[in-house]
């Protein structure tokens, strides 16, 4: 092991133990409700979010380091760390980037972070992480969501979409309609459940910059989106529309129902 594999699992260790100390007196049975609420393998310590974000607050022995030395020890904490809370803190480090040099910087490494993604609350901090990737380097960021687009990696094909947008009201500046709704198109019958979530979330995001284009998709997928997805993704359309449009998918269940 050379020196520098040495450092980089020291400072894993030293997250680690900040978090672990700061989780006892959590029962276990809770750390483990919540392991099963998020869906996911990885251990839990059961360490509320405020906790936890307040943990990255507080600094590491190695937080004033520059961007550019700091982003593989994260990376090194989201790869090695053996708890959820150990490689939230990495999501929540990247997260607060703004610069555009810095956020060109931690491409490279996060786009690598969605392979080891089994839940949907990891999967949804990365999303907010892409987003701003996407804005202040598009060229770079969207060739890939279209890869993810066609992944058989349901987190790939979920962050496709819901990258795209995540909160519309944070972003600075979106994609055009053009390269947005041909991504949801062809997810619109992906069986994924936590997809058909994103196919809901997404166009919803979308009403904002895009609402003509918006109304539009969801005219013309109201029956075949699911009904979580049509939920969400009809929540910002004008009553009177999301009444007829529910009367237009009730019709076609009547339709598609074999007969007695």
């Amino acid at each position: 092991m050379t020196a520098a594999v040495r450092l980089l699992a020291h400072f894993v260790r030293e997250v680690e133990a900040r978090l672990v100390e700061r989780s006892r007196g959590i029962p276990q049975h809770e750390a483990e409700k919540l392991r099963v609420y998020h869906g996911s393998v990885a251990p839990h310590l059961g360490l509320p979010v405020p906790g936890q974000r307040m943990a990255l607050r507080e600094r590491y022995s190695f937080s004033r380091l520059p961007v550019a030395e700091q982003l593989p020890i994260w990376d090194a904490v989201w790869r090695q760390g053996r708890y959820y809370e150990t490689k939230c803190q990495a999501l929540y480090y990247c997260a607060v980037l703004r610069k555009r040099d810095d956020l060109i910087r931690a491409w490279p490494i996060v786009l690598q972070w969605i392979d080891l993604v089994d839940n949907w609350d990891s999967s949804d901090e990365l999303s907010a992480i892409y987003s701003r990737i996407l804005e202040v380097a598009p060229d770079q960021a969207y060739p890939v969501l279209r890869r993810w687009n066609r992944s058989k990696n349901p987190w790939e094909r979920r962050q496709s979409i819901l990258a795209l947008l995540y909160y519309s009201r944070l972003r600075r500046s979106v994609l055009p309609a053009a390269k947005v709704f041909p991504l949801i198109e062809r997810l619109v019958d992906d069986k994924d459940r936590f997809l058909q979530k994103a196919l809901g979330w997404t166009p919803r995001e979308a009403s904002v910059p895009y609402p003509a284009e918006t109304a539009g998709f969801i005219e013309e997928y109201a029956t075949r989106l699911s009904a979580i997805a049509f939920a969400a993704a009809a929540s910002k359309l004008p009553p009177p529309v999301r009444v007829r449009l529910k009367a237009v998918r009730a019709s076609a269940r009547k339709l598609r129902a074999p007969s007695p």
